[in-house]
């Protein structure tokens, strides 16, 4: 994912920095790409441990994200539903 930000490098320098991930989310959100910021804001320690534990790029990890955004995204609105009605 060659246009994404620098915020991308510095995950990759330090993927287990929630602000980073954040930052990335942030980006997605001011460049249109709503589902992903969403998925990403939301889910960012399991993304986390996709690219830290399962060893899996995280150009690879923002690829499947940008894939299942739609759904990623509907299940984060969902949780943030729920826990604004708690």
């Amino acid at each position: 994912m060659s246009h994404l930000p620098a915020s991308a490098d510095a995950i990759r320098e330090k993927p287990d920095d929630g602000p980073r991930w954040l930052a990335l989310a942030s980006w997605l959100w001011d460049n249109g790409r709503d589902d992903e910021a969403a998925a990403v804001r939301a889910f960012w320690p399991a993304l986390r441990d996709t690219v830290v534990e399962a060893g899996v790029s995280l150009d690879e990890t923002l690829r499947q994200v940008a894939w299942h955004s739609k759904m990623l995204a509907r299940r984060a609105r969902e949780m943030g539903s729920r826990a604004a009605r708690e």
